[in-house]
């Protein structure tokens, strides 16, 4: 008797056009739920980049991580902490995260966003 034989079959990718819009749409939720800090000048131009875990039900995992921040001077590095910090309650506030679930089986349950006061407007 030979042997039995295992056929997986793995989803299909998801399209390009279901990847931005996904991509556009987990922007403008997160966006939603920012507030800037009180910080003037200078200060307004530190963009801070977060990773992001997700469950498929939308919730967070843990807490967002900085993974770096631009824009930082000498003259604006006291405002860093607080632009971080606006940033990942922003990601606290907006969970859970609408997606479409077929996504998370190709890695999008990890993401990182970048925060940007200056180009937010």
């Amino acid at each position: 008797m030979p042997p039995a034989r295992t056929i997986e079959f793995l989803p299909r990718r998801p399209s390009a056009e279901l990847v931005a819009k996904a991509t556009a749409d987990a922007a403008a939720q997160v966006k939603r739920c920012y507030r800037a800090p009180k910080v003037f000048g200078t200060g307004r131009r530190i963009s801070t980049k977060l990773a992001v875990r997700y469950a498929p039900d939308g919730s967070i995992i843990g807490l967002p991580s900085v993974v770096s921040q631009g824009g930082v001077t000498p003259e604006n590095a006291m405002f860093a902490d607080d632009m971080a910090a606006a940033a990942i309650e922003s990601v606290v506030r907006c969970s859970p995260l609408h997606l479409p679930p077929e996504l998370y089986a190709y890695g999008w349950s990890s993401f990182e966003l970048t925060f940007s006061p200056v180009l937010r407007g």
